[in-house]
């Protein structure tokens, strides 16, 4: 029983090595995609902060300062606001 098994596995390995080649070029994975151009302008705040902090045109404590005056800039448009409870889950 073993070797019938093994022998079918043998045949369906050598068969598919067979036809390996006669598969489309359409059906195999060959180019990577692209990646994003490297010369693409940020389209945030963030982005132009990384940017800066990337090329090194700002310090890493400018970096963070400008972070938190921005996170501070967005609690004050947006608030988060908790709702209140409803009572105890017992």
């Amino acid at each position: 029983m073993v070797g019938l098994i093994l022998f079918i596995l043998i045949s369906v390995g050598l068969m598919g090595y067979a036809v390996w080649p006669a598969v489309p070029a359409t059906w195999k994975r060959t180019s990577r995609p692209s990646p994003a151009p490297a010369d693409a302008a940020p389209e945030s705040l963030e982005g132009v902060l990384v940017g800066q902090l990337a090329a090194a045109t700002i310090s890493r404590r400018q970096y963070i300062r400008a972070m938190e005056r921005l996170a501070a800039r967005d609690d004050k448009r947006h608030p988060v606001v908790v709702p209140p409870e409803t009572g105890s889950a017992a």
